[in-house]
């Protein structure tokens, strides 16, 4: 009796699964040097904070609270480099501060690499938008830190911002030698807080104990796995915009002009995503083969 020939069905199903993590390997490299070019366009959230940011005005003082981890920087990192941008071409005043005791080192690097730097001069390739210069710390900007307390923190920044950080910068300038601090009491008194949050304490605890007490302006970006939590804050107006995770930064990128990281991690999103639905229509496909061969070979 002869060997009936092998089904490609089976021949799928044992698959040395190295060349699936090659693949999957190719398809995360390959699009950071060869881009896809797909067309991304902004959500409602996202196009709702931007046009947030965009309707400030030259001199308005901007509260950024930068509530992350290292962890967290491949999916707010981009998001971050573009909302800076966006504000320093606005010449807006900003204030820094952190809830998260891990964050300290990493907000001072991105200071020094986004505000301390022009992050889009005149001549800037890809970019046409208005450029931005260097920031001033102590003059343009302040970072008052890190303060242990969570949502106590944000409660005593809501009544008094600089009993809440002893009167002084990180740096230990006094609040009081800052000329554009003299109308900044509370967190009333900001145009606007941007929340890069990367969950507890971030942007959901500022919603619930202090946005709706002192009526302010807020919007937000998140890893996408806090999306879900953060979605009916701004279906409710709390909070007037919402970027979600790396693929909100992207469109945040394209919507200020600057594609960068965002946009470069979007594709490798994208590639790795074809991969996995790939190899789910094949399995099934296997699958679905060899349980109708096998009924067929039935006697």
């Amino acid at each position: 009796m002869s060997e009936l020939p092998t089904h490609w069905s089976d021949r799928l199903g044992r698959i040395d699964r190295r060349w699936i993590f090659l693949v999957m390997g190719l398809a995360i490299v390959l699009p950071l040097y060869l881009p896809l070019g797909l067309p991304i366009k902004a959500s409602p959230m996202t196009k709702a904070a931007f046009d947030t940011v965009e309707n400030l005005h030259e001199g308005d003082v901007v509260f950024v609270s930068m509530d992350l981890d290292p962890a967290s920087t491949a999916e707010l990192e981009p998001y971050y480099r573009a909302v800076i941008l966006q504000l320093k071409r606005k010449h807006v005043r900003l204030a820094f501060a952190t809830l998260w005791y891990q964050a300290p080192p990493l907000v001072e690097r991105w200071l020094r690499e986004t505000v301390d730097e022009p992050l889009a001069p005149a001549g800037t390739e890809g970019y046409a938008g208005l450029p931005d210069r260097a920031y001033v710390r102590n003059v343009d900007y302040i970072n008052l830190g890190f303060r242990e307390g969570r949502e106590n923190v944000m409660l005593g920044m809501g009544a008094d911002l600089a009993r809440t950080f002893d009167g002084k910068t990180e740096d230990g300038v006094p609040l009081e030698q800052i000329p554009w601090m003299a109308n900044i009491h509370g967190l009333a008194d900001f145009k606007l807080m941007v929340l890069v949050s990367a969950g507890a304490p971030g942007a959901k605890e500022y919603v619930q104990y202090v946005q709706n007490r002192y009526a302010l302006k807020m919007v937000a970006v998140t890893t996408s796995v806090s999306v879900t939590d953060l979605a009916p804050y701004f279906q409710a107006g709390q909070l007037l915009g919402l970027v979600p995770g790396l693929s909100g930064s992207a469109e945040y990128e394209i919507l200020v002009g600057k594609p960068a990281l965002g946009v470069a991690g979007a594709n490798v999103l994208n590639a790795g995503h074809g991969v996995v639905i790939l190899a789910i229509l094949l399995g099934n496909a296997a699958y679905f083969a060899g349980k109708r061969r096998k009924k067929r070979m039935k006697p």
